[in-house]
């Protein structure tokens, strides 16, 4: 089994079923980093598909070796840029749950605009994302954190489940989601978690 997908291998809309040999839900993470949340959700949930996206190459490496390692059949991975992967292959209302966990703040105020999660980049990602799922949000940037609800509160199709913040001081670091909120939350920063559903079908 190849766990690894490439975009050489699709013309246009890629087919689930194709990627995973079977019809069940799809859950994509966003920079999947050291493969933390993506291998241990997988190996919870073996009904569900999961595809980690990550652009790094060592990550992506990393989390290979991990997957290959745990026999992880449900598992796919592409290292490739996200937003032009969203915009260019997912097919309309086919994914289930995004996950962007601690994305890459861009905090100087010049690279901004590089940030992933903006007004453009919802208005690919959530015609792909199947009515009833769910987008989901942490970092530990607050200002980042802030333009996230900015530009999704401002869409019609997604209601706001909860907003939080994580103190360092109530919680285990080692019970953390992902190796980078490990890491912050040994550091003891805050940090920063938003859920939200998407409550009716819109497509391109």
């Amino acid at each position: 089994m190849d766990i690894e997908i490439r975009l050489s291998q699709f013309e246009a809309s890629l087919s689930w079923p194709a990627v995973f040999g079977n019809h069940n839900p799809v859950v994509c993470e966003i920079g999947s980093g050291k493969g933390r949340f993506l291998i241990s959700s997988a190996a919870a949930n073996p009904a569900l598909n999961y595809l980690g996206i990550e652009r790094a190459v060592k990550y992506h490496r990393l989390i290979r070796e991990r997957v290959e390692r745990r026999g992880l059949d449900n598992v796919r991975l592409l290292n490739s840029d996200a937003a032009h992967f969203v915009r260019a292959y997912v097919p309309p209302l086919s994914v289930q749950d995004y996950y962007i966990l601690f994305p890459d703040p861009w905090p100087k105020k010049r690279h901004h605009k590089r940030r992933l999660v903006t007004e453009g980049f919802l208005e690919a990602l959530l015609p792909t994302l199947a009515a009833g799922g769910g987008l989901h949000y942490k970092t530990d940037f607050e200002d980042y954190f802030e333009q996230m609800l900015t530009v999704s509160r401002a869409r019609p199709e997604l209601a706001e489940l909860q907003c939080r913040t994580i103190s360092a001081a109530l919680v285990d670091p080692e019970a953390a989601d992902t190796s980078f909120e490990r890491k912050y939350l040994m550091q003891g920063r805050s940090i920063y978690a938003a859920d939200f559903q998407k409550t009716f079908s819109t497509t391109r």
